[in-house]
């Protein structure tokens, strides 16, 4: 079969001991990090909860079912109750979307790809972000997997009030949009790799 990914096939994947024996994979988890996990619904003893890794490649030759997951975004989760039953995908972050805020947030690093003005801070400056910086993000108003229009996305500033345990910020919406979806002052999360430009006090 065509290889769907856009991972490698030898892409290390997070995975359990009971999935590593045989057992089925009832829940998939496409990290916002990129990361796969794949997991069954075994109780795990403490001995086996240390995850275990596999490639992506083994896993899809295994049980081909899992290759309708390939464009499970990140931050998103697929479960099933059994093989033969379809995938139930399931927003698994506490970022915007499209379906619940009427526009999503922009990987500012898969954009710079795309972008020339676009030139995110190094990993390390993204991860430690400080209360009261300003960095810059960009929404787009439109639905995840619509056709790319003009005049769908919004470069605006978000001051930081907070990170939480995962590393995901908390802030506040400092411009005021275009689009009717956000205004000034709206509380909004973000991960690091929404973080396009920071504001530097010259």
């Amino acid at each position: 079969m065509d290889w769907p990914f856009a991972d490698d096939r030898n892409t290390a994947c997070f995975t359990t001991a009971g999935v590593q024996n045989g057992s089925p994979i009832l829940r998939v988890y496409h990290d916002y990090d990129a990361d796969w996990q794949f997991h069954d619904d075994a109780p795990q003893s403490p001995a086996e909860s240390e995850p275990k890794l596999v490639s992506l490649g083994h896993l899809i030759e295994r049980d081909p079912t899992l290759a309708t997951l390939h464009d499970l975004p990140y931050g998103w989760r697929a479960e099933r109750e059994s093989v033969t039953s379809q995938w139930i995908r399931h927003k698994n972050n506490p970022f915007p979307s499209y379906a619940e805020d009427g526009y999503y947030l922009e990987d500012a690093l898969w954009l710079a790809g795309c972008l020339p003005d676009i030139k995110p801070p190094n990993a390390e400056t993204r991860e430690n972000l400080q209360p009261d910086q300003y960095v810059k993000l960009v929404f787009r108003f439109s639905d995840e997997n619509s056709d790319r229009e003009d005049n769908e996305c919004e470069r605006m500033w978000v001051r930081v009030t907070g990170v939480d345990d995962d590393g995901y910020y908390f802030g506040t919406i400092e411009n005021d949009p275009n689009h009717d979806a956000a205004s000034c002052g709206d509380s909004i999360t973000f991960h690091p790799l929404h973080v396009a430009d920071i504001y530097a006090d010259e």
